[in-house]
């Protein structure tokens, strides 16, 4: 069985009230169906869900709800009730088998909430819910009183107390995912080299620039939104530059007036995060949407670009009460496996991990596979076969490799740390730990390799074989040679 910690939108559900009983329940949902039967509101039709009010477990769940997810309110028929079941988090586990297993799963999950350091949000006024697979058997058309096949999935909300969003990004109010449509924006631009310039220095003068100016755009459409348009080209990574657009939408192809740029902001999936407080403070969407939101959404990040939307709700840089969003683009990832249901966060990196930390794996098949944020810290591999895998971003400090086979390997743009020298007061491998200790190759065939646009600088070789070696081809020996007799 496996628990994961998902984060739902906002749903609104066209419900009917009953007691805690399968008869009554299939009646809820029978005069549901009769009342929904082809209305437009119908938002999902693949699943039925009870709902669950969670404040009844201290003492015993007498009350159900029964219906479906619905797009609107507006216009529902009389005799249903209507719940919103707001944007949080839930611990999901999927029972699938007959009435042992399903109170197997309900008994494994109220003891994953004991032992993982979550708590159950048992607040009045929280609702869990029984999201029921409609396909290929209702198991709503079911006797309840012979039905013993379950397929449904169990949402437990997590007390916010302890979600990861309240607790970590207290300033991020929702996130959703939506298409956006393509937008041509039209603004000014600045390159932005995160190693020598904090972005703000450079975005706000952008926009100061932008605001004295932007009656000179012609063509800007009816839309008022302002955007403020990221633009990345690989490596891809934490704190990499950018080149940044502030701009507005615009409907034409109007001549750009001196110092304008235009770019197309494509049509994609997004995932948008809201987020409210001080302008200077709205990098927390990166790290909720990167170190947070990502990992348990079932999509990936499209890393090209992302934008920020400013609309009525943004009342100044200054303001605590601004809200903004950030769209960021996504598409649906093929399923990642969860190793553990054991999550652990990483402080420095501001990621959640799976808690792998002194697991064994031995005779395993990952050919294919792709590691992603993994934290491989004092870890030994052993008889491990990597052909034809790729590496990037990688930390490599002191490790040490011990009878490889190198052939064919291509090392390229290996970089030094920028400091003149070592500093390992912080916890190794984690920004502020430096190492520009020597690489060292000892006992190592190196024939045939090729250094090739590389800087060698106060490079020692101790006891080589040089046969045959060339530098700008000039046979290091035949220089050897040569210097010899005039060290005699």
């Amino acid at each position: 069985m496996k628990v994961t910690i998902v984060e739902k939108q906002s749903m609104k559900m066209a419900v009917i009230k009953s007691v805690r009983n399968g008869s009554d329940v299939r009646q809820a949902w029978k005069r549901v169906q009769q009342l929904l039967k082809g209305h437009p509101a119908v938002g999902n039709d693949e699943y039925g869900h009870v709902l669950i009010p969670e404040w009844q477990w201290p003492t015993e769940v007498t009350t159900l709800w029964t219906g479906v997810e619905v797009n609107s309110f507006d216009n529902l028929p009389e005799g249903l009730e209507t719940i919103t079941i707001p944007a949080r988090r839930f611990a999901r586990i999927t029972v699938k088998g007959n009435r042992e297993r399903m109170n197997e799963t309900y008994a494994y999950l109220g003891e994953w909430f004991g032992t993982e350091g979550y708590e159950r949000d048992m607040n009045e006024g929280s609702y869990g819910y029984e999201a029921n697979r409609l396909m290929p058997i209702n198991p709503f058309d079911i006797p309840a009183n012979e039905i013993d096949e379950f397929d449904f999935d169990i949402y437990a909300p997590i007390k916010e107390s302890q979600s990861v969003q309240s607790d970590r990004f207290p300033a991020i109010l929702k996130v959703e995912v939506q298409a956006d449509k393509a937008r041509k924006i039209v603004g000014m631009e600045a390159f932005i080299q995160q190693s020598t310039t904090p972005p703000n220095l450079v975005i706000g003068p952008l926009w100061h620039q932008l605001m004295q100016r932007f009656e000179e755009i012609s063509d800007r459409s009816d839309n008022p939104h302002h955007y403020g348009l990221l633009s990345y080209k690989p490596p891809f990574g934490s704190g990499q530059d950018f080149t940044y657009l502030a701009g507005f939408e615009v409907g034409g192809d109007a001549p750009l007036p001196d110092g304008f740029v235009t770019r197309t902001i494509p049509a994609r999936l997004v995932a948008i995060v809201t987020y409210q407080g001080l302008a200077k403070n709205i990098t927390q969407a990166w790290e909720f949407f990167h170190g947070s939101w990502l990992s348990q959404s079932g999509y990936e990040a499209i890393h090209d670009f992302d934008y920020e939307v400013y609309d009525h709700r943004f009342h100044g840089v200054d303001s605590t009460e601004s809200i903004m969003e950030v769209h960021f683009p996504i598409q649906l990832k093929q399923t990642s496996n969860l190793l553990t249901d054991k999550m652990m966060y990483d402080e420095k990196g501001g990621f959640e991990l799976q808690d792998m930390r002194d697991a064994k794996v031995h005779m395993a098949c990952f050919k294919g596979a792709e590691f992603h944020g993994i934290d491989l810290r004092n870890a030994s591999l052993e008889h491990v076969n990597f052909v034809d895998s790729k590496w990037q971003h990688i930390f490599f400090s002191n490790v040490h490799v011990n009878m490889a086979q190198l052939g064919g390997t291509v090392f390229e743009n290996i970089k030094r740390p920028d400091a003149a020298e070592s500093r390992f007061t912080e916890e190794a491998g984690t920004d502020g730990w430096i190492n520009v200790e020597p690489v060292t190759f000892r006992n190592s065939d190196l024939s045939t390799a090729i250094f090739e646009n590389c800087d060698l600088v106060d490079v020692d070789i101790r006891n080589c074989r040089t046969e045959g070696m060339r530098i700008n081809g000039i046979l290091v020996q035949d220089l050897l040679t040569h210097y010899k007799p005039g060290r005699e």
